[in-house]
C-alpha cells in the first residue's frame, strides 16, 4: 500500500529510542522527511544517522518537549529546513516511578504529568498553528491503554494518558474545519524503561514473584493479559501510526485506537 506521504515533513518527539525511534524510522521509510526531536540530542542524531543511510531525509533536534521557548525553537528550526510542518507525533512519555497514590511524591505526580500530558499540549499548540495556515496536517498523539483503565501503582500515569486521549478529542474537535486529523494511538505491553521500573517494583515487593527477573516478569503480564497472549513491538505501534497519517486516514479523526493485543476492548 502506497501511503502517500513521502516528502511530506514530519516531527517525531522522543525519536530517540523506543517507540519514537520505530515511529521516525517507518516514516523514513515511506519516504517522509523525518525531524526526530529528542532530549538527548546525540539519540536523536543516531535515528537520523540510520534514516539518511538508506536515502532519506532527516534533521536530528535536541529538544526538551516540556519546555515552551525550546518547543517554539524545534517548530521554527523545522520550518527553516523544510518550509512546513505536515505530521506532528507527540511520541514523548514516560512514567514517574510505580507508587500506591496515596504514596506518590508530588515530585514524581509533576514530572509525569509534565513528560506526558504538557509536552502533547505545547508541541500540539506550537504545530498546529502552523498547520492551520496550511489547511492541512496530521496529529498523532502516543497515549496507553493506561488511558482507557486505570491501574494500581502508575496513577500519574493513567492520570496523564487519559489527558492526551481527552485532548485528542478536544482537539479533533477544534481542527477538524481547518482539515487537520487528530488521533490518539494506545499501545499495549511494550517493553519501556517505564514497564521494567514497574516489574522491578513488583520484584522487590512481592515474594512471590521469586527470582524472576524484571523482563519474565513483563512478558508473563503480558501473556496473561493479552487475547493473543503475547507483548507488542514498537514496529507495531509504528504501523498503525505511519497509517494514521498518511492519505488513506483522511477521514478518521478524534480516535484512541488500542494497539495490544486484544488486552482492552474499548
Amino acid at each position: 500500500m502506497d501511503l502517500k506521504i513521502a516528502g511530506k515533513v514530519a516531527i517525531v518527539t522522543g525519536a530517540g529510542n523506543g517507540i519514537g525511534r520505530a515511529i521516525a524510522l517507518r516514516l523514513g521509510e515511506e519516504g517522509a522527511h523525518v525531524i526526530a526531536a529528542d532530549l538527548k540530542g546525540a539519540d536523536a542524531e543516531g535515528v537520523i544517522a540510520e534514516i539518511t543511510s538508506q536515502g532519506g531525509k532527516g534533521l536530528a533536534l535536541q529538544v526538551d518537549a516540556t519546555d515552551e521557548k525550546a518547543v517554539g525553537v524545534m517548530v521554527k528550526q523545522g520550518l527553516k529546513a523544510y518550509g512546513q510542518i505536515d505530521i506532528l507525533v507527540n511520541n514523548v512519555g514516560g512514567g514517574g516511578g510505580s507508587a500506591l497514590v496515596i504514596n506518590l511524591p508530588i515530585e514524581d505526580w509533576d514530572r509525569t504529568i509534565a513528560v506526558n500530558l504538557r509536552s502533547t499540549f505545547l508541541c500540539s499548540q506550537a504545530v498546529a498553528r502552523e498547520m492551520i495556515k496550511r489547511k492541512a496536517g496530521r496529529i498523532v498523539n502516543i497515549a496507553s491503554i493506561s488511558g482507557k483503565v486505570g491501574e494500581s501503582l502508575v496513577g500519574a500515569y493513567c492520570a496523564a494518558k487519559f489527558g492526551v486521549i481527552g485532548l485528542t478529542q478536544v482537539m479533533a474537535k477544534e481542527l477538524g474545519r481547518h482539515s487537520i486529523t487528530v488521533n490518539a494511538v494506545c499501545p499495549g505491553y511494550v517493553w519501556t524503561p517505564g514497564w521494567e521500573h514497574l516489574a522491578q517494583w513488583l520484584k522487590e515487593n512481592f515474594s512471590t514473584m521469586g527470582d524472576k527477573s524484571p523482563e519474565q516478569i513483563f512478558e508473563e503480564r503480558a501473556k496473561a493479559e493479552t487475547l493473543l497472549g503475547r507483548p507488542q513491538t514498537p514496529e507495531d505501534v509504528a504501523s498503525l501510526v505511519a497509517y494514521l497519517v498518511s492519505e488513506e486516514a483522511r477521514n478518521i479523526t478524534g480516535q484512541a485506537i488500542n494497539v495490544d493485543g486484544g488486552a482492552v476492548m474499548q
